[in-house]
């Protein structure tokens, strides 16, 4: 009995350290801002906000969520990056090194809520190594010869979409609608581009609709290296596909083309593949 008294008294007696004094962050209206017509659409698909406080990592948060910033009651220097799902995979996001991080040096009152919008930038040291927007008189884009399968041509090419199924502007489309299955149609960079192998940050942007999976990849001579199968979206999607892997396979070098690739499903007899915002990008 005396023992069940004394511990009685001393878990009463136990001191709880009080939470740390803090704010929120409620991000809103996250939007890209290209400060040069040279650096193509604004279109993103930010998915995460990676949080630094102080120059320590605090957590990384997904784009809806409110955000925590521990301050203990004095001024802290926030810095948010953007976050994104490496290849389209949900288990493979990471920070996206491309758009400079946000700055937010402030002091707030703990337990306040701060409701900011986030405008990224793309970081000052980005090369912008192919884009194509398909808004142009000429086009950067055209159907393999060749390269498809490793001989033979592509049975179609692209062309510009309708309007009304267009992303921003104007569009392409590569529409195999009638073909026999199993006939392959393919398209790429007009020519070849110099990419760096010893950089891991070279990566490809993309907005897309289809109704099919297709297939990216890069071409060195007349090797074609896949990169990533690409899954169908009812919707225009958008999509960060990381290059330096296959760049970096064999046979390698810095001339490559970029390809896109889908094969006909005999099931699918409207099958179509847009694109557009084609943007080849590294640091």
């Amino acid at each position: 009995m005396v023992l069940l008294i004394n511990l009685f008294l001393l878990s009463s007696c136990k001191k709880y350290k009080p939470a740390e004094a803090a704010f929120f962050i409620k991000p809103e209206a996250i939007t890209v801002t290209p400060t040069s017509s040279l650096q193509g659409s604004g279109s993103h698909k930010i998915t995460d906000l990676w949080l630094y406080v102080n120059g320590k990592f605090q957590g990384a948060y997904p784009t809806g969520n409110l955000m925590p910033v521990i301050t203990k009651n004095e001024k802290v220097k926030v810095n948010i990056l953007a976050g994104i799902k490496n290849n389209g995979i949900s288990d493979t996001r990471t920070s996206w090194l491309f758009y400079d991080f946000i700055t937010i040096d402030t002091l707030v009152e703990s337990g306040t809520t701060l409701t900011q919008p986030l405008s990224f930038k793309y970081h000052p040291n980005t090369k912008f190594e192919w884009m194509e927007d398909f808004e142009g008189a000429g086009y950067t884009l055209v159907k393999s010869i060749g390269t498809v399968n490793g001989s033979g041509n592509s049975s179609v090419t692209w062309t510009l979409s309708p309007a009304s199924e267009a992303f921003e502007g104007k569009s392409a489309v590569i529409d195999m609608s009638g073909l026999f299955t199993g006939a392959v149609a393919q398209v790429e960079s007009a020519v070849t581009h110099t990419l760096p192998l010893a950089s891991a940050n070279v990566y490809l942007e993309i907005n897309y609709k289809c109704n099919e999976r297709f297939e990216v990849g890069v071409i060195s001579g007349s090797t074609t290296k896949s990169t990533v199968f690409v899954t169908p979206s009812e919707n225009w999607n958008k999509i960060y596909i990381h290059l330096a892997d296959a760049l970096n396979r064999e046979p390698n070098s810095t001339a490559q083309k970029i390809y896109f690739k889908m094969v006909k499903n005999g099931d699918i007899p409207n099958q179509k593949m847009y694109l557009d915002n084609i943007k080849v990008i590294y640091l």
